[in-house]
C-alpha cells in the first residue's frame, strides 16, 4: 500500500520526543576545517512501534537552519544498525571531501536503525510496522528537525544488501518522496518479502525515480540482481546496472560509497531524476553469458555479461 507522506505529520511530528546521548564523532580526513559531522545514536520515540530507536545522521561542514538541505536516507544490511555506514565505511570522509571540492552539493544523510526487519511491516509476524513508522514517524520527525528541503527531487534512498531491498521497496512503493535509488547488492525477495519483480509490475514506469543496481560478480544476489535488471528493462524502466568484481562485503561496498554520492549528488545539483544510460531495445534478444563466458539460458534477456563487462543490447 502506498502511504502518503502529509503535510500534517510534519506538524505532528514535533510532537516525538527526541533526545542525545551526546556522542559526537567528527568525520576525518581533512585539516582544512572543512568536516562534517556525524551525530551517533539519536533517539526518536516511535508509538507505532512503542519503543524509542535510533538513527544516526550526517551534518555537513557549516550546516546551519538558515539554509535548506538534500538527504540522502541510507539502510543498513541484515545483523547491522544505524552506525555502519560510520563505523565500517570512510562515507563521512568522501562525503568531507566530495563537497569541499564541489563535485557534490552539501547534503545531510540519515541512517536508521532497521533491526532485522527488513523494513516491512508486520515480518514474520512480530507485530511491528516498520514501514508505517519510518513515513509516518521517522521522515516526518527528521525533516522537521534538520533542515531539510521536503520537496521529492532533495530526497534520494540507498541501501545494501537487506537495505538494498527496503531502498528499492521504499523508491518504487512511495515514489511520489523520491528522486533516486540506489540499490547495493540487493536482496531482491526472499521467503516472507514480496520479490520486487512483483511490486515494480504495479506501476507505470514514468511514475518511478531513477534506479541504480550495483552488485558483485561473487555475491549471494549476483543472479538475482541481473534478471531484476533485465525485467526492468522488458518493463522500460529507466535504470543502472553495475556489476564489477567482488562479493558480499564491506569491501565491495565501501567502493560503492563514492559512486552513490557522486551520483545521487549531481542529481540534486540539477534537480533532476533523469540518469544517462543505454536503453536496452527489448526487442532484440542477445545470448545470455555467465562471467566466464559460457551460455545461461534465464529469463535475462537482452543482457551479455562477458569478462565482467556488462553489454546492454
Amino acid at each position: 500500500m502506498n502511504i502518503r507522506f502529509p503535510k500534517i505529520l510534519l506538524c505532528l511530528s514535533l510532537l516525538l520526543t527526541a533526545c542525545s546521548d551526546d556522542q559526537e564523532v567528527v568525520a576525518q580526513g581533512l585539516t582544512d576545517g572543512s568536516k562534517g559531522t556525524v551525530l551517533r545514536n539519536q533517539t526518536i520515540h516511535s508509538e507505532i512501534l512503542r519503543r524509542d530507536m535510533l538513527y544516526s545522521i550526517y551534518l555537513p561542514a557549516g550546516y546551519t537552519d538558515s539554509k535548506q538541505y538534500p538527504v540522502l536516507y541510507l539502510l543498513h544490511g541484515w545483523g547491522g544498525d544505524q552506525n555502519e555506514w560510520w563505523v565500517y565505511d570512510d562515507m563521512a570522509d568522501d562525503a568531507d571531501a566530495m563537497i569541499a571540492s564541489g563535485e557534490v552539493p552539501e547534503m545531510i544523510i540519515l541512517t536508521p536503525d532497521g533491526q532485522t526487519w527488513r523494513y516491512i511491516d508486520n515480518w514474520n509476524g512480530n507485530g511491528l510496522d516498520y514501514e508505517q513508522y519510518f513515513f509516518k514517524e521517522l521522515m516526518p520527525y527528521i525533516e522537521t528537525r534538520y533542515s531539510i528541503r521536503r520537496e521529492r527531487q532533495s530526497r534520494a534512498i540507498g541501501g545494501f544488501s537487506m537495505g538494498g531491498y527496503g531502498a528499492l521497496r521504499y523508491g518504487v512503493v512511495h515514489h511520489e518522496l523520491f528522486s533516486y535509488v540506489y540499490a547495493i547488492s540487493s536482496v531482491i525477495g526472499e521467503s516472507g518479502l514480496t520479490g520486487m519483480g512483483s511490486i515494480v509490475t504495479n506501476y507505470q514506469p514514468s511514475v518511478l525515480p531513477g534506479i541504480t543496481l550495483e552488485c558483485g560478480d561473487r555475491d549471494y544476489f549476483t543472479y538475482d540482481n541481473r534478471e531484476f535488471s533485465a525485467q526492468l528493462t522488458q518493463l522500460g524502466i529507466a535504470h543502472e546496472h553495475i556489476e564489477r568484481s567482488g562479493g558480499h562485503d564491506w569491501k565491495f561496498w565501501s567502493a560503492c560509497t563514492p559512486m552513490m554520492l557522486r551520483k545521487v549528488g549531481g542529481l540534486f545539483r540539477q534537480g533532476t531524476t533523469a540518469i544517462r544510460f543505454t536503453r536496452a531495445d527489448s526487442s532484440k534478444h542477445a545470448a545470455i553469458y555467465t562471467l566466464n563466458g559460457t551460455r545461461r539460458d534465464t529469463l535475462q534477456k537482452g543482457i551479455n555479461i562477458i569478462n565482467g563487462k556488462k553489454i546492454i543490447r
